[in-house]
């Protein structure tokens, strides 16, 4: 069985059903204002992923969560356990790279990276939503079962 596994996508409507003490609060002067800041914030993310520091890229997004960020913080420490168990397996990763960029309108973006090892990859899948004029995280999801990601050649 392949390793595989998706962390807790963080759903607007989950969101949207907690309490309002309990729902993420926005930082000051820190926004995405457009596709090309969200996609600076995920090449970051990748970056300090591959250099072991999951929970460290996770905190980085924290400012531009949409959702609670209490799940958003126990997938941070459950997606560090992940990495170290697949990272135990199969070594150090090689590569991150971006496959591609999905739209609904100019309300929903998600940008799909691909991790590479010497004999696996971890797929990302991160997506933001646009409420008003910025766009905010609601979710994080990985997974070693790639089926979804192949194309016609």
């Amino acid at each position: 069985m392949p390793l595989a596994r998706t962390l807790i996508p963080l759903l607007l409507v989950t969101t949207l059903l907690m309490p309002a003490g309990s729902r993420a609060e926005p930082s000051a002067g820190l926004v995405l204002p457009d596709r090309q800041a969200v996609h600076t914030q995920t090449s970051d993310f990748m970056a300090r992923v591959a250099s072991n520091q999951v929970e460290a890229a996770y905190q980085q997004l924290r400012p531009f969560l949409g959702v609670a960020s209490e799940p958003f913080d126990q997938s941070a420490r459950e997606a560090n356990a992940y990495f170290q168990m697949v990272t135990g397996q199969v070594g150090q990763p090689l590569a991150s790279v971006h496959l591609h960029s999905d739209g609904i309108g100019e309300h929903f973006y998600r940008e799909t990276w691909l991790q590479k090892f010497n004999t696996a990859a971890i797929a990302w899948t991160l997506t933001f939503y646009r409420p008003h004029d910025d766009w905010k995280l609601v979710g994080v999801s990985y997974s070693t079962d790639l089926d979804a990601l192949y194309q016609p050649q």
